[in-house]
């Protein structure tokens, strides 16, 4: 959760997985961006004014499968306090519907002499987005600035104990003599996608090298996230494997920057859901039985009358447009006090600017002259539809930016749909999960998606809308297995590479 009055804060078509996935192994790899920024509530920590010690850098070559696509660089040094500070940068491609995008992290994350993290900042830098955030831990808060769209949002967080981020697990893991079977936890917090809570670390087996060395392989898991890493006893990692076929392996720096020349593999075909039958029409399906394999039924949202779970079958049955009830535009109360909080799934988040004047207006002005709820959303998604470019994306999404550039993915095309209908006084929210694309392959196949829910009824009355097909309802091909933003959005990378689809009926 997050609050703060200055909180007003990407994933082409079909590109929620590469995005999710990158960004959640960015965190967890510790790989972030060195911010110049210094406007806002927390202060950008200057390396250059502190006393370093000896230091040494450690290289690491990116891969996508056996595809070497880009490297990183991390060092970190004794400051004069009796601490640590960690640095770190990065780059490398990716392909999502053949094109071809490049992505540049940098980060520095400082611990005290007692091994807890003080204050951290980073910048991401991928397509049209470019993301700066600085963090701090100030008594009971973990205080964050983060400057994207070209604006600045101070989120607070309350912690019972300071978190570690990706870049400062070293220094946790270094607290403890590795054992094979040794089992714990570190406080953890993803500045990417601002989830938090415990990271489990399990030591699951021992490497010994030649000269008699020994590296131990940690399975840390967060927020069903799941990442393998080969770490010496002192914390430093020499190979680490993540969602959908990434993963480090350390090098000489000359070899990790040996980046291959070829087109890497194209992410959005990596992460298909292997699908049997055929739809004769798969945009125009209003009701979809299927059996899943793979993934234990809490993995498969149920939602009745809409999506509803019997042992390993999931039935999405979508409401003809005919069936929607006629609401008031706004479910705003009539009166609010200063300062006092908006209702749920009306309320703005760092990716969802709602109460920026420019959010606002532009919400104003396409549902101007709206006869009830359903026209507003009709003029909301046909609107995004319209204005915003289908584009193969990588980054964080934010309504604001979206509003700006006008492109972007189905994770763009959501966050500026949420942020205007929210506006709006429509309580919108987030779904994720997967959606049948006939876009590649012979037959086509499903593949992770986002997508907003509206409430055009009652408080359980939500309806799925698709501004990325253009379509209110959505078809029935929209399978949801998680809702909320990118804090929620992660567990479905717990779900790749095991789902699997069998079609029963569709009509």
């Amino acid at each position: 959760m997050w609050k703060g009055s200055q909180a007003k804060m990407k994933f082409s078509l079909l590109g929620l997985i590469e995005s999710l996935a990158i960004v959640t192994w960015l965190s967890l790899a510790g790989i972030m961006v060195f911010g110049d920024h210094t406007d806002g509530v927390v202060q950008s920590i200057n390396p250059a004014a502190l006393k370093l010690g000896p230091s040494q850098e450690r290289w690491m070559g990116i891969f996508f499968e056996d595809q070497h696509v880009g490297f990183s660089v991390t060092r970190s040094a004794g400051i004069a306090e009796g601490g640590t500070l960690f640095e770190g940068r990065s780059q490398f491609r990716v392909s999502t519907f053949g094109k071809i995008q490049e992505v540049t992290t940098a980060g520095t994350a400082m611990v005290g002499s007692t091994g807890v993290l003080e204050r951290f900042d980073f910048v991401m830098l991928a397509d049209q987005v470019r993301l700066v955030a600085r963090g701090e831990i100030k008594n009971n808060e973990l205080v964050m600035d983060v400057d994207q769209a070209g604006e600045t949002s101070t989120l607070r967080f309350p912690i019972s104990k300071p978190p570690h981020v990706g870049m400062s697990l070293e220094s946790a893991i270094r607290r403890h003599e590795l054992a094979v079977g040794l089992t714990f936890t570190v406080p953890y917090f993803d500045p990417l996608t601002l989830a938090e809570g415990e990271m489990e670390i399990e030591v699951v087996d021992v490497e010994v090298f030649n000269g008699g060395e020994e590296a131990y392989w940690l399975k840390s898991t967060f927020g069903n996230v799941e990442t393998r890493s080969l770490v010496t006893p002192a914390g430093e990692t020499l190979r680490q494997e993540g969602a959908i076929g990434m993963r480090m392996v350390r090098m000489t720096a000359e070899e990790a920057q040996a980046i291959s020349n070829d087109d890497p593999a194209d992410l959005i075909s990596m992460s298909a859901v292997p699908f049997k039958g055929a739809f004769s029409d798969a945009r125009s399906t209003r009701y979809f039985r299927a059996r899943f394999t793979g993934v234990p039924a809490e993995r498969i949202v149920a939602q009745p009358p809409q999506q509803s779970v019997e042992d390993d079958v999931v039935t999405v049955d979508m409401p003809l447009l005919l069936e929607l009830p006629t609401l008031p535009v706004s479910a705003l109360p009539d009166t609010m006090e200063p300062g006092e909080d908006p209702p749920e799934y009306l309320g703005s988040t760092p990716t969802l600017p709602v109460g920026h004047l420019d959010i606002r207006n532009a919400s104003r002005s396409i549902v101007e002259g709206a006869t009830s709820r359903l026209d507003a959303v009709k003029r909301i998604n046909q609107w995004v539809f319209t204005e915003v470019a289908k584009e193969p994306s990588v980054g964080v999404p934010n309504g604001l930016e979206v509003l700006y550039s006008k492109r972007g993915d189905c994770n763009e095309h959501t966050a500026l749909f949420v942020s205007l209908a929210r506006a709006a006084g429509i309580p919108t929210r987030i779904a994720a999960g997967v959606v049948f694309s006939e876009r590649v392959g012979p037959k086509g196949q499903f593949y992770y998606h986002a997508w907003p829910e509206v409430q055009l009824g009652g408080e359980t009355d939500w309806v799925a809308v698709d501004p990325t097909f253009g379509q209110l309802p959505a078809d029935a091909t929209h399978i949801k297995l998680v809702e909320g933003d990118l804090d929620r959005q992660v567990e479905i990378l717990g779900v790749i590479g095991r789902l699997e689809l069998e079609l029963i009926e569709a009509r």
